[in-house]
């Protein structure tokens, strides 16, 4: 769909009769850039200013007064609080004990922050967290501590491993009495017969080490060690061999003993040695069933390896196909056949006991029971990728119900994009809580097709949460764009945002109007990217874990002392800045000759800013030079009368082009030892313009909110250059930026992993005006025994003692 600001862009070039290259130039883009984003192409936010701005000056040429107050009544619109919705009004709830919690997708742990701290943690508890990462499940369990020590919080897991709605309930039960030390509940999962949950992971961890056992062995043959020395350490660290072990859980080739990668139920805490281990009769069918999809599985993953080989190119995809190539042949070797025979059995046998235990009635019954008993999930969080919903369309919802059981049967799961989408209705089922809520990025697929129909992708994900539920739950759903700057957070970031309310949550409002009330934040002015910066001593240029640095008192000359305060800035600060000391301020160092490029870059410029393209100048020089290269090509003597060669007009003339002006300052820096030239100056970086990440090298403005921080910053951060020092920003900063508390730690993860798990987060701070939404909601309902409402005079937000604690 067209964004509507440039179908009125359209129109107005259509009334004014220009042509593009015309309109183009009034705007202040490329005429390319312009066809393309009238043809429906994403547009950038800087793009998008620029449109926003040109028809801001049509309608001031055509009526200045009535634009004055249209400017007016916007700026006045902006600042004022949002008016209640139906009823609503800024109560919230002190419950007996606070509500559970549960987080999918959880990341480092941005959005169960800001629910955890709320009110100083009167209302709400993580109780569970899962992400299927190492990095992101350590820095959440570094900041979210268990209650018990026994277990910690966050859970490293693939959510596609669950296969029913009561697995994910006893897998929630079992985590809830283990981190809580919940001795009554653990007994009842223990009287669910057959031992119970603990003796299903006794039989599940002793299949493992069975495995894992007969694994080793088979990799101890000479025939499997002499060919993964012939494989060579890049075939197995190549990304697609890497996804084969990632989808299949085999542990990664190799010669060290083998490790199972983020499998439910394996290697999830103690289990006491009096546990039986579950030895309930597998039923035969049941098996032939589970072997069957197995091996649908591994042939499956196989099957995409030989898609990527064969999509050859040059370079370096040359020799990623290369050793797919390699991979594959070994994959069809004898031992490998043995492995996958192996592999096979263990994971058929794991999935036919989960099953056989879970499947049974009254064990269903026993868990919803006890669930339901005192310890339901409240809220659920967490948003998973759903490019590939599109493809599932309403026939396909209608059968989810039939396969709530076991949802990896859908053909269309073979996408792991929609597994993780029926994983998120099957979570919504089994736990049912009152709100859900979850973010996705800002150009989620709103509208899909299915079978030649276009439907609404929102309304299809609350028609499969209601499908896919026998206990007939309802939810009114509501969605909406958040750009986090106007909420008090320093970055420009926009996100797609849903919440479900249960039907019958409100007595008092309307469900609808109860949803987006969850999303009807009240918004503020921008906060600056320097008041983000405040206080920060310059950063480590190493990549050492757990590094501390002290805070810098008084504050650095970042911050303007003279400036009036800011009620946005303040509410910022109060979050964000606490205690004395900081870790994760780590930084890349600068190559010195960047770092010379860094120091020559006015704040807020991009690379494509420093181009020439219109420059009248560069257009006579390259016409003149033009010229003389054809005169020189006509007239072979006219280069020897001149004292001038014709390869060097000939590289004159390649090089007047737009980027003349970035080559001349790259020409004016020293290159490093040994270096001829600057080695930005190539012309892969030198043709980079608009419409070709001509921003890829940004140096920041300091007057406005940060770009979006994003995880690609683990690779690199040229795009995040310091607003005043020549260098980028470090974990801490783009952490600061993402408005995680000082108090808030990185430090185990290093500087790569660090830049990643703060780039996938969502804002804290955004997340704490969420949770007093949902809090508000939930005041219409008394959601627990001896819950109490308590009024606010105004929203908590606007409370440092109530909201930030």
């Amino acid at each position: 769909m067209i964004n509507p600001t440039l179908i009125k862009i359209r129109q107005k070039i259509q009334a004014q009769k220009l042509t593009l290259q015309e309109a183009a130039a009034a705007i202040g883009i490329g005429a390319s850039a312009l066809e393309r984003h009238l043809s429906g192409e994403y547009v950038r936010s800087d793009s998008m200013a620029k449109y926003r701005l040109w028809l801001e000056e049509v309608q001031a040429q055509n009526n200045p007064q009535a634009t004055a107050k249209q400017r007016s009544d916007v700026e006045e619109e902006f600042l004022s609080p949002l008016p209640p919705i139906g009823g609503m009004d800024t109560q919230s709830i002190t419950p007996q004990k606070p509500l559970n919690v549960v987080d999918l997708f959880c990341g480092c742990g941005g959005m169960s922050l800001g629910f955890e701290r709320f009110d100083g943690g009167r209302v709400y508890r993580v109780a569970m967290a899962l992400d299927i990462e190492a990095p992101m499940v350590r820095v959440f369990n570094d900041n979210h501590p268990s209650p018990s020590g026994n277990l910690p919080i966050a859970r490293q897991s693939d959510i596609t491993d669950f296969m029913s709605e009561s697995e994910i309930q006893g897998y929630y039960l079992d985590h809830l009495a283990r981190t809580t030390g919940d001795t009554a509940l653990a007994k009842e999962l223990t009287e669910l017969g057959n031992g119970g949950i603990p003796s299903l992971r006794k039989r599940l961890r002793e299949l493992d080490q069975d495995f894992l056992e007969n694994l080793h062995a088979l990799r101890s043959r000479t025939d499997y060690i002499s060919a993964i020395k012939s494989l060579g350490s890049a075939t197995l660290g190549q990304t697609s061999v890497s996804g084969f072990h990632n989808a299949t859980k085999l542990p990664s080739s190799g010669g060290s003993y083998p490790k199972v990668g983020p499998l439910i139920w394996h290697q999830d805490g103690d289990i006491p040695d009096t546990v039986r281990p579950f030895d309930a009769p597998l039923d035969d069918k049941l098996l032939r069933s589970c072997r069957s999809r197995m091996r649908k599985l591994w042939d499956n993953e196989a099957g995409k390896l030989s898609t990527r080989a064969a999509g050859a190119g040059r370079g370096q995809l040359a020799s990623a196909a290369e050793r797919i190539d390699r991979f594959m042949d070994f994959l069809e070797s004898s031992v490998m056949r043995a492995v996958k025979a192996l592999w096979v059995e263990w994971r058929a046998t794991r999935e036919a006991v989960r099953r056989s235990f879970f499947e049974a009635p009254l064990t269903q019954a026993r868990l919803k029971s006890i669930y339901e008993d005192g310890r339901q999930v409240t809220v659920l969080l967490g948003g998973p990728p759903c490019q590939g919903f599109s493809r599932i369309g309403r026939g396909k919802i209608r059968s989810l119900k039939e396969q709530s059981v076991h949802v990896h049967e859908d053909e269309d799961s073979v996408d792991s994009r929609n597994q993780l989408m029926h994983q998120y209705v099957l979570f919504v089922a089994a736990l049912a809580p009152k709100i859900f809520l979850f973010e996705n990025v800002r150009h989620f697929q709103a509208v899909v097709k299915a079978e030649g129909i276009e439907f609404d992708a929102a309304d299809i994900l609350a028609e499969a949460i209601e499908s896919v539920s026998e206990r007939g739950l309802g939810y009114a759903v509501s969605r909406k764009i958040v750009v986090a700057s106007q909420h008090a957070v320093p970055q420009a970031r926009e996100r797609f945002v849903m919440a479900g309310v249960r039907k019958e949550l409100s007595k008092t409002l309307s469900s609808a109007d109860a949803a987006a009330w969850c999303l009807s934040l009240q918004r503020r002015r921008a906060v600056p990217l320097q008041v983000a910066l405040e206080e920060l001593p310059e950063p480590n240029f190493s990549n050492q874990e757990l590094q501390e640095a002290i805070l810098e008192k008084p504050h650095s000359p970042l911050r303007n002392e003279t400036a009036v305060p800011d009620q946005a800035s303040d509410i910022y600060r109060a979050w964000a800045f606490r205690g004395a000391v900081v870790d994760a301020h780590l930084a890349r160092p600068p190559r010195r000759d960047d770092e010379a490029f860094f120091s020559l870059m006015g704040p807020g410029k991009r690379w494509m800013d420093y181009r020439c393209d219109e420059a009248p100048t560069l257009q006579r020089l390259a016409a003149m030079l033009a010229k003389l290269n054809d005169a020189l090509k006509s007239s072979p003597d006219l280069a020897a009368r001149l004292g001038i060669s014709n390869d060097e007009v000939s590289n004159l003339v390649a090089s007047a082009d737009g980027s003349l002006s970035l080559r001349l300052l790259l020409e004016s820096i020293p290159p490093q030892p040994g270096e001829l030239e600057h080695h930005l100056l190539t012309a892969t970086y030198l043709r980079k313009r608009e419409g070709a990440h001509g921003d890829w090298l940004s140096r920041m403005d300091p007057a406005q909110p940060s770009k979006t921080i994003v995880s690609h910053m683990a690779k690199d951060t040229y795009a995040f250059v310091h607003p005043t020092l020549p260098r980028t920003l470090s974990v801490r900063e783009a952490a600061r930026v993402q408005s995680f508390p000082d108090d808030y730690r990185f430090g185990s993860v290093g500087l790569v992993d660090g830049f990643r798990v703060v780039g996938n987060a969502v804002p804290p701070l955004l997340s704490l005006q969420f949770a007093e939404r949902v809090a508000q909601v939930l005041s219409k309902e008394d959601v627990t025994p001896g819950s109490k409402k308590t009024p606010n005079a105004a929203p908590i937000i606007e409370s440092e003692q109530l909201a930030i604690t």
